[in-house]
């Protein structure tokens, strides 16, 4: 992969994600407009910076902004 200078970010491919994970990541959502969890998330965006990876996308009910942090653990 290649290297994130800090303040730079990536656009990537949320659809190059297993199927059973982009429909985890589009309904394990929070909306701060609803103040709902789990509503859902349409027209999602993966982004990564140097130091986080995230996905912004519409809320289903509202379509206010919504972002998902992913955690990326280790195995």
């Amino acid at each position: 992969m290649t290297e994130l200078n800090e303040g730079t970010v990536q656009k990537l491919d949320f659809f190059a994600r297993p199927a059973d994970e982009q429909q985890d990541f589009l309904q394990q959502t929070w909306c701060n407009t609803c103040m709902e969890m789990d509503l859902g998330m349409k027209n999602p965006v993966e982004y990564r910076d140097k130091d986080k990876l995230w996905i912004e996308g519409e809320c289903v009910k509202c379509s206010t902004k919504v972002v998902t942090e992913i955690v990326e653990e280790d195995e």
